[in-house]
């Protein structure tokens, strides 16, 4: 078995200190190093869907996590 990593992002709020539901990436990463590229460039995507006016009101940011599990 290999260690793969699995990404999980969150829209949060600076301002209120809330966070949205998680959102699992389906795919799994073969390194650290490729999961957190992952999650500034997923990241950034989810940001922009919000749209500016929004993040800029309520302080939005995106938390990530990758999570080693290991490959089935």
């Amino acid at each position: 078995m290999s260690m793969k990593f699995l990404l999980i992002l969150q829209v949060c709020s600076f301002l209120s200190g809330e966070c949205a539901a998680p959102v699992q990436s389906p795919h799994f990463y073969n390194s650290w190093y490729d999961c957190a590229s992952a999650a500034h460039l997923n990241g950034l995507k989810l940001l922009q869907h919000q749209g500016s006016n929004n993040v800029n009101n309520y302080k939005l940011v995106i938390k990530y996590g990758c999570h080693p599990t290991t490959d089935l």
